[in-house]
């Protein structure tokens, strides 16, 4: 019932869209769709060649430490909305990200931890191409109903976690860090008041060169009648909030086209990509 809802919705919007004359985003949103869809028929069949040769076959050993296993005083816990319906991925990113940090970080295993994996579909196609994937998710939704890639990956590559905590990520006992770090509409979940908290999370785990990309909306999400985007606020605030008080990211250009990005809204655009300071260069400075 909830996808034909959500198709309808879209359709509606389309209709909208279209009457104020608005027709290219109506193209661009169907040509995304069909870019989307062609990348996951595409995936299975070049991952064998482009897979890793130095990558892992699985993730073992990798767990995390916290006092917070479940996000409990987030709106996301007592609505899980997110978690119930969502296994967003893009192939064309992760075959994008691939290709771009196996040049820029040659000789070593690569990793990638997603922040709100949802169903964990992201974190199954990066695993599957020999990195360490881990995705952390703020609500137990999806574990105690097995949902999606639950049933296979749980406390393997997904696990549980309130972000707005201290955490650390760990594999055979020792502190793990990532090339890649993404939040794919999960900033707005988070209160501003936690916001630092999170953003020490992401540097704290961060390799020196690697990079973090997110999306953001700063529009209403009110479910069941309440409000699960906490923190909303245009792209520029982002970056003004983040520059001003991470002064160990950089904003970079990794050249990415708004819909190769795994979330994206053609009517808000906004996105967010930083490099951690020092180590390899991994993009185009801003």
């Amino acid at each position: 019932m909830f996808y034909l809802k959500y198709l309808f919705a879209n359709v509606r919007l389309a209709l909208r869209l279209l009457l104020r004359g608005e027709w290219q985003r109506v193209v661009l949103a169907v040509y995304a769709r069909l870019y989307v869809l062609f990348y996951r028929i595409v995936f299975p069949i070049v991952r064998p060649f482009v897979r890793n040769p130095k990558g892992v076959i699985d993730s073992p050993g990798v767990s995390v430490e916290t006092d917070h296993p479940v996000a409990i005083t987030s709106p996301d816990y007592a609505v899980p909305h997110g978690t119930r319906y969502n296994n967003s991925t893009n192939r064309k990113f992760v075959l994008l990200m691939h290709e771009h940090f196996r040049s820029v970080f040659p000789d070593c295993t690569l990793a990638f931890m997603d922040l709100g994996c949802s169903g964990g579909q992201l974190v199954a196609d990066f695993a599957s191409l020999g990195w360490v994937a881990v995705g952390l998710e703020g609500s137990d939704y999806s574990l105690k109903h097995r949902r999606a890639n639950w049933r296979d990956l749980a406390n393997r590559n997904l696990f549980t976690c309130d972000i707005s905590k201290p955490f650390r990520v760990k594999r055979e006992g020792r502190d793990l860090q990532f090339h890649l770090i993404t939040a794919w509409e999960v900033l707005e979940h988070i209160s501003m008041r936690d916001l630092e908290t999170v953003f020490k999370n992401i540097t704290e785990h961060l390799l020196p060169g690697g990079c973090f990309v997110a999306s953001t909306s700063s529009s209403t999400s009110i479910v069941n009648g309440v409000e699960l985007h906490q923190t909303r606020m245009p792209n520029a605030e982002w970056r003004s909030w983040i520059e001003q008080r991470f002064p160990e990211l950089e904003p970079v250009d990794l050249h990415l086209r708004i819909y190769q990005h795994v979330r994206f809204d053609f009517g808000e655009p906004s996105f967010l990509a930083y490099r951690k300071k020092g180590g390899t260069d991994s993009g185009t400075p801003r």
